[in-house]
């Protein structure tokens, strides 16, 4: 950049604050000579920040150019954007300790995913039980992750799950499971309790919740505007974010000014393709879960001076509709009917396995009618044969627990007709099998070195088959923040006024896959994130005002073990 563009920039950047515009602070960190070298030009005086190009904001809502006029402006304490797993509990949480809220939610309602959110109950831990299970989750990280955000995890959750449990029982929709479950590591010393709220049964999930939740804050005096994805964020001549400028349904725009905070909770980027290619390129072949995550929050923050965390970004790449027995080694073939691999990889890992193959994500488990004794045998914990049955299509009139539309099992009488069913090719299959099953009987695998314990013979129908279909659940990793889910800049340094929380932000994990240590911590790490952010944007602390006690909690969940709990 020559010295005259940097001047130039600097004279529009002035300008464009008194107008109130997000590109402001973007074109003053654009300045910088590290922008220049990482960025992309766009428009004369312009460039996109650190590697990304018009393509990753063509694929998003955000807008890149500067939005000069407003047809109506509306002012609150605390906008957040996005109303989702993590912006209700911020906007929720926001009204609580007495400010004014709105919410931008870029669908024509609520959304959210997954069914479990579990929190660390501070008051029945011990330090050196925490200290332990920190040190467990590190391990379980690879030792990649921020720890500030693994502090404010722990501290936090835990109040977070039982505030929950409060506003959703509020909003007439409580969990239909809430339970405790006490974790020791060396001794009586060691101990953590866990506290688990499940919402559902399926299918029903965090889906359900959320829209209720959203409903209850809209009463409760939340502003909710839906189908107004926030685009472009506005700051002020010290570069503090100030506001977020929305895109109505009729195309009109809205200037939403921030007294005190702009909260993003846009979730991840696993719809913008540009992205996934540049930060986790070996997803791109893969068939995303969800739709509408494009990003936005994050691109957002980087116009104003955020940046993305490290690569690699963790995932999570599950699949737990298709079919029961997620963790036993069944056979495992491709779509072309061929063993692929050692089957006692977890189902968190399979896509690492998979993700070169000419279908990215689907291959098929095979097992026959002996499955419960032989998992049993092993060690594994089998479906029953009555509830398997709630997995096969048009097997059970009023299927229990499930989302029918994602169920994928099958049971037939022989190899060709479960092979006609999967969608594979029957003389593979049969070969495959007949292949397994010498494996078996000299109890050797010495095709891919699956011990002998899991080798147990597919030689008796009926034969089952599931067909699994592993796609983007999530991407976690985003913008950086800090411990109170501040944004921050490359020097790290918070950004006065800008917050950002759930999975587009910061990197709770860093392992490739998503730690599957604490069932339902992503979901929780959500919920805790946006309540936090809340609490520090109102307050400057992450204290709640009336925070929920597990003291008040603690004869009705008290502790017990592998959820069994309280049913409401």
């Amino acid at each position: 950049m020559t010295e005259k563009t940097a001047i130039d920039r600097r004279a529009f950047v002035k300008g464009s604050v008194g107008a109130g515009l997000g590109v402001a602070a973007a074109s003053l960190f654009a300045c910088s000579p590290n922008a220049k070298s990482a960025s992309s030009t766009a428009a004369e005086g312009l460039e996109y920040p650190e590697i990304t190009t018009a393509e990753d904001f063509e694929n998003s809502a955000v807008m890149f150019e500067p939005i000069t006029s407003f047809d109506d402006e509306k002012t609150y304490d605390i906008v957040v954007v996005g109303a989702g797993t993590s912006g209700m509990p911020a906007a929720l949480t926001a009204l609580e300790e007495g400010a004014t809220v709105a919410c931008l939610q870029k669908e024509d309602k609520a959304i959210s995913q997954g069914g479990s959110s579990t929190g660390i109950v501070l008051e029945s831990s011990t330090e050196l039980g925490l200290q332990q299970f920190k040190q467990k989750y590190r391990q379980e990280c690879s030792w990649r992750l921020n720890h500030d955000l693994l502090d404010t995890w722990v501290n936090h959750s835990g109040e977070t799950i039982l505030w929950m449990c409060e506003k959703t029982t509020a909003a007439g929709y409580p969990p239909y499971l809430t339970a405790s479950q006490e974790v020791k590591y060396e001794n009586d010393e060691s101990v953590i309790l866990k506290i688990t709220n499940r919402f559902g049964p399926k299918p029903e999930n965090n889906g359900t919740m959320i829209v209720k939740l959203a409903a209850y804050a809209e009463q409760q005096g939340v502003e909710m505007f839906y189908s107004t994805p926030g685009v472009q964020l506005l700051s002020d001549e010290s570069g503090a974010v100030v506001g977020v400028v929305g895109k109505a349904s009729d195309g009109t725009f809205i200037k939403f000014n921030a007294n005190k905070a702009v909260i993003l909770a846009t979730g991840d980027y696993q719809n913008n393709e540009s992205l996934v290619k540049k930060y986790s390129p070996d997803l791109a072949g893969f068939n995303r879960k969800q739709t509408n995550k494009t990003g936005d929050g994050i691109l957002m923050s980087m116009l104003v001076g955020g940046h993305m965390v490290p690569v690699n970004h963790s995932r999570q790449m599950h699949d737990i509709d298709s079919g029961p027995m997620t963790d036993e080694p069944f056979l495992a073939v491709g779509e072309d009917g061929k063993r692929f691999m050692n089957e006692q990889i977890g189902m968190d890992h399979w896509n690492c396995e998979i993700r070169w193959s000419d279908s990215p994500g689907n291959f098929c488990q095979i097992f026959d009618s002996n499955y419960v004794e032989q998992v049993t045998a092993w060690g594994g914990k089998p479906t029953s044969k009555e509830d398997i049955e709630n997995f096969i299509p048009g097997a059970v009139e009023n299927p229990k627990n499930v989302i029918p539309t994602l169920i994928d099992t099958h049971r037939c009488d022989t190899l060709d007709e479960l092979a006609d069913e999967l969608g594979i090719p029957a003389d593979e299959l049969k070969k495959s099998v007949e292949r397994y099953n010498e494996l078996c009987a000299q109890g050797s695998d010495v095709d891919f070195g699956k011990e002998a314990k899991y080798l147990q013979p597919i030689t008796t129908p009926p034969f089952y088959g599931i067909h699994k279909h592993i796609r983007i659940t999530a991407i976690c990793g985003g913008i950086a923040v800090d411990g109170n889910y501040q944004v921050v800049d490359e020097t790290g340094a918070p950004i006065p006024g800008l917050y950002a929380v759930g999975f587009g932000a910061g990197d709770l994990c860093g392992a490739i896959d998503w730690s599957t240590y604490v069932t339902g911590m992503s979901n929780g790490s959500c919920m805790n994130s946006g309540r936090c952010a809340a609490l520090h944007a109102v307050k400057g602390s992450l204290e709640p005002s009336k925070p929920v006690t597990w003291e008040d909690y603690r004869e009705k969940y008290g502790a017990g073990s592998a959820l069994g709990g309280v049913f409401h």
